[in-house]
């Protein structure tokens, strides 16, 4: 029986990947516009060395981002578009219950207090409270 033996690997494979991660990319720099940036240029009529005065935003996508974008549709775009509309309204409606039940803490905390201490000691609450019961004079 004759059994092959495979060559010893690196102490650390992942040193090894870093360093050649490294040499690769300086051997082979990344190409200088972004994702789409030339046809998009392209499709604004520019020339690829025309400078133009607005600035743009150049976003360098990854390969899960880049497969993400491509899969998308007319309808999956719209359920997309959907979704976010019904977490800000879910938002807002939670912000417009919280201020509610804060004022109805504050009231009622407010209420008992008043309560404590003594409605007719207070002439600003006891005027109130006749105009709350209708008795105003």
């Amino acid at each position: 029986m004759q059994t092959t033996r495979t060559p010893p690997g690196p102490a650390c494979p992942r040193a090894a990947l870093d360093a050649l991660g490294r040499e690769v990319g300086r051997a082979l720099p990344p190409p200088a516009d972004g994702l789409g940036e030339s046809l998009v240029r392209r499709a604004l009529g520019e020339k690829p060395g025309e400078e133009t005065e607005e600035d743009r935003l150049v976003v360098r996508f990854g390969t899960e981002w880049r497969t993400f974008i491509r899969r998308q549709n007319p309808d999956r775009l719209a359920a997309l578009d959907a979704l976010i509309d019904g977490q800000i309204e879910r938002r807002a409606l939670a912000r417009f219950y919280r201020r509610v039940r804060n004022a109805a803490v504050a009231i009622t905390v407010a209420g008992f207090a008043v309560a404590q201490f003594g409605i007719d000691r207070l002439p600003v609450v006891r005027q109130v409270w006749r105009l709350l019961r209708g008795e105003l004079r």
